[in-house]
Parts: structure tokens; C-alpha cells; sequence
């Protein structure tokens, strides 16, 4: 029997605003098995390195480990067809300073190489693998010689969470070149086979190692406790440490008094205005962010798009729905509050603007309200005067924002109230 296509019922939706932004490429909202914007996205990135059945480079050193078909996964190196120094190729910590396109271009020169394992190998694991985790304990980038069964994909891997990447293909074998000294306080808890994974990340940031690290070597199965260690997605994982982190440094804050006046940071970076608001009460956060037309994930709407997650001072214990940005500023304003030895209401707000249509991973966000929170903030003796500010430094309309905000009505309201005494 033969069907015509006018009668196939039509089982996905077309890209909009209400499912990309909670989506962004991840969640397959529409019902694809693949995102139609990361896919235009990729039609003109560079295929240099297309052709290529033999890499020898140099690894920052990295891996990726990919989350499709999990419990079994794709894990292997990340390396760029060069030997040379290549640590600022996975240290996004210092990116914030660098051109979109410069960090594209570097990022888009580590090739992908894989093989399959189950998740859960990582307590026992095979020969190449204890060679991938060694390769991650070195203090610098480690020279690889990688034998590919076939030439890279012609797709470089975009997404939300995780920073650019070149193209990928299955490694018949990988032999390591070069060796370098181990990060002592790495090498500690990666052989410490009692301490569990959360202590561990805590362990390793009290140890002033960068976030992204940690995540590469928990994304690697190198901790926790020797019969849980599995690998875990390198999306995942990235969202995982930001997560714990934060929890970490809220519960310390939460003994300290809250700040005495109201803080207003603000500051605009690669088409992206930032706008982080404390208010001299318990902790509690809320993250907005408004995607106008003509940005990633609102490419063809005709309206700005605002999206806002919440949690109060005991936590939450869902997944935000805007996904790891929501932690990566928690961990970025968390930080800041704990220096200060102050906790605060905060409210963190991201206007991404027109013509930024690219994704860079969440390191952008955290980076960006990391730098913000360095600088010069203006106080405010009371919370009309600070939100005339933030409404005036937006460019979102007012009353759409307090529609999205449950920290800008609890303000508001509470105004309201103080009237009639």
C-alpha cells in the first residue's frame, strides 16, 4: 500500500521560542531525534580536518564522554591534529577575554575520538582506560598518537552545556607519547577509593582547581567510592560540579548575616546583558533569561522570549528547567556571597540580544557573572530605587519581566504592604 505524504501525520513540531529555550537542543522537545537549529548552525563550520585516519597531537589534556545510548557510552582523548601547547584549549576559566570566533576556531580543532564502554567499567577498568585517566592527571598537555577506523564527520558538536567541539570518529588504538608529572591533590582523591564523589569535588575545589577540571575527571570515572565509580556524561558531569559545588558553598553562607543594602551589578559581554540583583534578605535565587529574536534559540520568533527559574532557601529538588546555566550562575553568585561572608535574595538576569547565535557551553554564563560580581556594584537604600535602575539598564518591557519574576513580585508586593504602615 502506498501512503501519501499529505496523510503521514506529522509527529514533531516546528522550532519555536516555548520549546527551544527549555530544550536548547537537548530535551529533543519537538519530537526530532536531533535539533533542526544546532543542524543549520553546523552547515558552515569548517571540515579541515575531514580527511584524517591518523592524529598526533597534543591533548590539553581532555576527553569527552558522550551521553547517547547511555549506560553505554563513547568515551576517548581530545586532541587537535598538532603537537604545541594546548592547555588554554580546555580551560574555559580563560576564555571571558578572548573573541566567540577565536575560541570556535581552537575548540573546532579537537577531534572527537571514541570507543563504546559500559558505564559502570569505570571500577574496573580496562588497559585504555586507566591510560585515559592517567593522561588526565598530568599537569600539562600530553602528546597522543590516535589511529582512526575511518575519517571524522563532517559535524562539529554544538550544544548549551558542554564548550564546542571538533568533529569525532572511533579510534582503532591510542598510544600516549609523552608523560608529564600528576597533580598531587588530584592524584590523592583519584587513589582514595573511600571518598565519595560529592567530597571529592569539594576536596579538589577547596584545592583552588578550576571547575572545568573537576568535571573532566569525574566525567572520567575518577572518584568516588572504587565499586560506584562510573563514567558520567560529559554534559552531565559539567552540570553535576556545578551543582555540588554550589549546594556546598549556600549551606556555609546561610550562617552569615545577609548583606546590609541592596547590590546592583551590570555589564554587557558579546551581545549578552547581565544584570545580577542582591537584596538584604535569606538566600534565595531566581535566574531569568530573555532570548530575543534573531538569538540561538529564538532564530525566527518576532517576540522576546523569557524563561525563569526559582528556588527558595531550602533548596529545590527538581531539575531547573533552563538547564545547567541555572547552576553555573548559582555557583558564580554563591562564590561571591561566601567571600563576603553575607548571604542575600539573588536575582540574576540574562538578555541575550541580537545576533548572538552561536552556543558556547555554560562556562559562558559562569565566567561572565563571575567577572561581573568583581567589579563596582551601586547600592540602593530600598528596592524601588534599585529596580528603577535595573528597568532603566534593560531592555526587556517592565511588566513582562515582573510577569516571569517571583522574586520581582515578592519585591513589589512587599512595597506595596510597607504603604499602610
Amino acid at each position: 500500500m502506498i501512503i501519501r505524504a499529505s496523510k503521514i501525520k506529522r509527529l514533531y513540531i516546528e522550532p519555536s521560542p516555548s520549546i527551544c529555550i527549555p530544550c536548547k537542543g537537548s530535551k529533543y522537545l519537538c519530537g526530532r531525534s536531533y535539533c533542526p537549529l544546532l543542524l543549520k548552525f553546523n552547515k558552515n563550520l569548517s571540515d579541515r580536518n575531514k580527511h584524517l585516519l591518523v592524529i598526533e597531537g597534543t591533548s590539553p589534556p581532555s576527553i569527552f564522554v558522550g551521553r547517547y545510548n547511555y549506560p553505554k557510552v563513547r568515551i576517548g582523548p581530545l586532541l587537535p591534529n598538532k603537537f604545541g601547547s594546548t592547555e588554554l584549549y580546555d580551560i574555559p576559566e580563560f576564555w571571558l577575554t578572548l573573541r566567540i570566533e577565536d575560541i570556535l576556531n581552537f575548540r573546532y580543532e579537537l577531534i572527537r575520538s571514541y570507543n563504546s564502554i559500559k558505564v559502570d567499567e569505570a571500577k574496573d577498568p580496562r588497559n585504555w582506560i586507566i591510560n585515559l585517566q592517567d593522561m588526565l592527571l598530568s599537569s600539562k598537555g600530553v602528546d597522543i598518537h590516535v589511529k582512526l577506523k575511518k575519517n571524522p564527520t563532517k559535524l562539529n558538536l554544538i550544544d548549551d552545556v558542554i564548550p564546542p567541539m571538533g568533529p569525532s570518529a572511533p579510534f582503532e588504538n591510542f598510544d600516549i607519547l609523552s608523560f608529564h608529572s600528576s597533580d598531587r591533590s588530584l592524584e590523592k582523591v583519584y587513589y582514595d577509593y573511600d571518598l565519595n564523589a560529592s567530597e571529592a569535588i569539594i576536596k579538589l575545589y577547596n584545592n583552588g582547581m578550576y571547575v572545568s577540571r573537576i568535571s573532566k575527571v569525574l566525567s572520567a570515572g575518577m572518584l568516588g567510592l572504587k565499586k560506584y565509580r562510573k563514567f558520567v556524561p560529559t554534559r552531565w558531569s559539567i552540570t553535576a560540579v556545578d551543582d555540588t559545588i554550589s549546594k556546598h558553598l549556600i549551606a556555609k553562607l546561610k550562617f552569615y548575616p545577609t548583606i546590609d543594602k541592596i547590590r546592583v551589578f551590570k555589564k554587557n559581554i558579546h551581545l549578552n546583558n547581565f544584570i545580577i540583583i542582591m537584596f538584604p534578605e535569606k538566600w534565595s535565587y531566581e535566574w531569568i533569561e530573555a532570548w530575543y529574536p534573531n538569538t540561538t534559540w529564538n532564530i525566527q520568533g518576532k517576540d522576546v522570549s523569557i524563561e525563569s527559574d526559582y528556588e527558595s532557601y531550602v533548596g529545590r529538588k527538581d531539575y531547573a528547567k533552563l538547564g545547567g546555566c541555572y547552576y553555573s550562575v548559582r555557583l558564580a553568585v554563591s562564590e561571591y556571597l561566601l567571600n563576603e561572608k553575607r548571604q542575600a535574595k539573588v536575582l540574576a538576569i540574562r538578555e541575550i540580544l541580537p545576533g548572538f547565535v552561536t552556543s558556547i557551553g555554560v562556562w559562558f554564563v559562569r565566567e561572565s557573572v563571575r567577572n561581573i560580581l568583581k567589579e563596582n556594584y551601586k547600592e540602593f537604600e530600598n528596592s524601588l530605587e534599585a529596580l528603577n535602575y535595573v528597568f532603566e539598564n534593560l531592555n526587556i518591557s517592565k511588566d513582562e519581566l515582573i510577569l516571569k519574576s517571583k522574586i520581582l513580585k515578592d519585591e513589589l508586593q512587599q512595597n506595596k504592604i510597607n504603604m499602610y504602615y
